[in-house]
């Protein structure tokens, strides 16, 4: 079935002018392009989620019909965060769903996507480099942790001056003093130095083109009004980074210590939340 799904796909690849094609699916495709297209299997993990999600609707048919239709979305969106966060260009795709459950084509369009509109009004603020090798790292802690240990951590990028007039250093910033370039956290050779500095209390403080002024800093920000809009279950460093970007315009990525989750705020409402567990 996924092969001739694949074939199908390519069909309406070439009939829009669309060179990849990402697909869904517990089976391995082993082929990275097909008569010129690109093709992008993404983790089998999620495949292995829709089937569990349209599961629990088997008792009404209309439910399932609706439901599917909604997995199909969330697919698009799943495709979105996927393509960029493992740094793919941002095209146009036909995304192939093959699982026990739901098969079908459909078509991602970036320009339509949730995901990439909150990433465009987030680098308005930051460079978009930058924000992209923050997420990065942050995913990255999020499934090693340091040393085999979960570890959770934040970064605030951007409103470099505001944040530091509203945050407090908790040990001596071990980035003072160095030269730009080893502060550049756009540059991948700095990220383990990142990881490492991720298990001090606090957080990391990043200006807008992504150099790294300090970390282990102390917000101080008042999270008044701001308890009632997140999340139950999240604790002070979600609350702290809500809250500096309520009183400023930077924008903060916080790592979930508990399950690796990773949310993004700006003007203190929650903007992006990717589970770490499918990527």
């Amino acid at each position: 079935m996924l092969e001739t799904l694949v074939k199908s796909a390519l069909i309406v690849a070439k009939e829009i002018g669309v060179e990849k094609i990402a697909v869904v699916s517990k089976t391995d495709f082993d082929e990275d392009f097909v008569e010129g297209i690109e093709i992008i299997q993404v983790p089998k993990k999620y495949a292995t989620l829709l089937d569990s999600m349209i599961y629990y609707f088997e008792d009404s048919a209309e439910k399932i019909i609706a439901e599917k239709f909604s997995q199909m979305y969330r697919t698009k969106e799943y495709i979105s965060t996927y393509m960029y966060l493992k740094g793919f260009e941002m095209d146009r795709a036909v995304v192939v769903i093959e699982t026990d459950i739901l098969k079908g084509i459909t078509v991602f369009d970036p320009d339509k996507s949730s995901f990439m509109q909150a990433i465009e009004e987030c680098t308005e603020r930051v460079d978009p480099d930058a924000l992209r090798a923050v997420l990065t790292v942050a995913l990255n802690i999020a499934h090693k942790g340091r040393e085999g240990r979960k570890i959770g951590t934040a970064f605030v990028i951007g409103d470099v001056e505001e944040v530091l007039s509203r945050s407090s250093q908790l040990i001596i910033n071990p980035y003072e003093g160095h030269k730009e370039n080893d502060r550049d956290i756009k540059n991948p050779e700095n990220w383990e130095s990142v990881m490492e500095f991720s298990q001090i209390d606090g957080v990391f403080v990043i200006d807008e083109k992504g150099i790294i002024i300090a970390c282990g800093r102390y917000i101080e920000a008042s999270a008044k009004d701001l308890l009632s809009r997140i999340k139950r279950g999240l604790g002070g460093r979600h609350i702290a980074c809500a809250s500096i970007t309520k009183e400023t315009k930077a924008i903060a990525v916080v790592v979930s210590e508990t399950g690796g989750d990773i949310t993004v705020y700006k003007d203190g409402v929650e903007v992006i939340h990717i589970p770490s567990m499918l990527f």
